[in-house]
């Protein structure tokens, strides 16, 4: 285990590494952890094995598979094209996408940043095993489910979909005029100091080894990143990820008003509000007001959230896709013990 605290390292920091040790065994896959309360770093450390046939343990600079932590990513980018006045949520996709079936005529990008377009979720298609080693094709991806009828009238309702996030990455692409992976690096992560950030081997980024326990610990099932893609081909560092989380206290990047709708519920046809915005999703954890969201994808889960009213962040990075407990459980419990204890003060999303 690698740890690295601030000099504080008072008896919260202290139950906090308590509890982590105990669920990351030293010999096993395990996590890097970072939990802070606005610039003070409560405890930033990592537990358990990056490579176990080399014995070679996780550090706190080590890169992961975020998974869906991507979305934020993808969203934040969507946001920064709208601030330059090249695009607007309320676009049509087919204002961007032309080619895109007929059936999709309903749909905005909007629909597509908070999962109420109705689109069928290529992801869960029951021969995805199949698919993901694939090295296919955008056209070939959206093919997957750029047919099946929509489940329902685009703003009706709810349904995650990883196809809408996809379809955002080719809008970025088409609008900016460049790849997704160098319109994230030149844009965002490196202007940000992210220097560990980026799509899955763009300039040589690469994660850690990942393992499943699904049936039993084993190296986790090669997946090409063409698959994910927008919807969740980012790799990171627990340090990257805090140094986003400032940025967006600080407003750096987006202005406090984009921020603000990234982490805004979403209000349904129907007056009714869903907890999802735009990449973020708006919840109660124990009782405390938080946008968060979870990762999951081969080899590595990942969870990250920050309470609306205080200045509570919390990140789990995990090089095991299946662990128990799950990354979610593990950050709600940090979540929770942090506030019990007092450590928490005025948040960025917070109105």
């Amino acid at each position: 285990m690698q740890t690295a605290t601030n000099p504080d390292h008072n008896a919260l920091s202290t139950e906090l590494d308590a509890y982590l040790r105990s669920i990351y065994p030293s010999h096993l896959p395990g996590a890097a952890v970072l939990v802070a309360n606005r610039d003070k770093v409560i405890l930033q450390a990592a537990y358990g094995m990056a490579q176990i046939d080399e014995a070679r343990p996780l550090s706190t600079d080590s890169v992961f598979r975020i998974g869906s932590l991507t979305k934020q990513f993808t969203a934040a980018a969507i946001m920064l094209l709208v601030q330059r006045g090249q695009l607007d949520v309320q676009d049509a996709l087919h204002t961007h996408l032309p080619d895109y079936p007929a059936l999709g005529r309903g749909i905005r990008l909007e629909h597509l940043l908070n999962h109420t377009a109705g689109l069928a979720c290529y992801t869960d298609r029951p021969d995805f095993e199949l698919v993901e080693p694939l090295d296919l094709s955008p056209v070939q991806v959206v093919a997957l489910f750029q047919d099946t009828p929509l489940l329902f009238v685009p703003g009706s309702q709810f349904a995650y979909s990883n196809s809408g996030y996809f379809l955002l990455g080719l809008v970025i692409e088409k609008v900016s005029g460049m790849s997704l992976s160098e319109f994230f690096s030149s844009q965002m992560f490196l202007p940000l100091g992210m220097r560990s950030t980026g799509m899955e081997g763009y300039a040589g980024l690469s994660p850690l080894q990942g393992y499943t326990e699904e049936p039993d610990l084993q190296l986790a099932p090669v997946i090409s990143m063409s698959i994910p893609f927008a919807a969740g081909a980012l790799v990171s560092s627990i340090g990257d990820m805090y140094l986003w989380e400032q940025h967006m206290a600080r407003s750096t990047l987006l202005s406090k008003e984009s921020w603000q709708q990234m982490c805004t519920p979403t209000r349904l046809l129907s007056g009714e509000l869903c907890g999802y915005g735009y990449g973020l999703e708006n919840r109660q954890v124990h009782g405390i007001s938080v946008v968060d969201h979870d990762g999951g994808i081969s080899g590595f889960s990942a969870y990250s959230a920050r309470a609306l009213d205080s200045g509570l962040f919390v990140l789990v990075l995990s090089n095991n896709d299946s662990g128990q407990p799950s990354t979610i459980e593990v950050g709600e419990w940090l979540m929770q013990k942090v506030t019990e204890r007092g450590g928490a003060c005025v948040d960025t999303c917070a109105a």
